[in-house]
């Protein structure tokens, strides 16, 4: 009889250990599957801006930026970060090519009003850098 009590207690142990790691198993799976489960997409872009800039009705430059950037979504909020050249052309002729970085964040407040928030950087050789802040909110009829 004691041959078959160790035997029937050698498969309990291993019944137990079988179950223990398949709850742990389980558990990994779905604390995988929750860390992934907010939808993220993402993507790259390029794009070509153009400013033109007037004092009063007296035309003074032009701004012509061209960019690359990465934006994607994160849950509600949208997200980018972009990069590249600015040249600003003036009225009289003269050009200027300098570098610029930007990045924002807009996300819901609720279902029909969003908040923005962004940021440029642009660098200028013969002067100060300029920032950017901009805010916004919007509302969705």
């Amino acid at each position: 009889m004691s041959g078959s009590s160790n035997i029937r207690r050698i498969f309990i142990c291993l019944a137990r250990y079988n179950k223990t790691i398949m709850n742990i198993k389980s558990l990994l799976a779905v604390a995988a599957v929750s860390a992934f489960s907010t939808p993220v997409f993402a993507g790259p872009y390029v794009g070509l801006d153009t400013k033109s800039i007037f004092s009063g009705s007296d035309y003074t430059s032009s701004e012509f930026t061209g960019k690359i950037g990465w934006q994607g979504t994160v849950g509600t909020s949208n997200y980018f970060i972009e990069g590249g050249t600015f040249t600003t052309a003036a009225d009289n002729g003269d050009t200027d090519t300098n570098l610029r970085i930007a990045t924002g964040i807009a996300f819901a407040v609720t279902e029909k009003v969003g908040v923005n928030i962004g940021g440029e950087l642009k660098t200028v050789d013969n002067g100060d850098n300029n920032y950017e802040v901009v805010s916004g909110v919007k509302y969705s009829f």
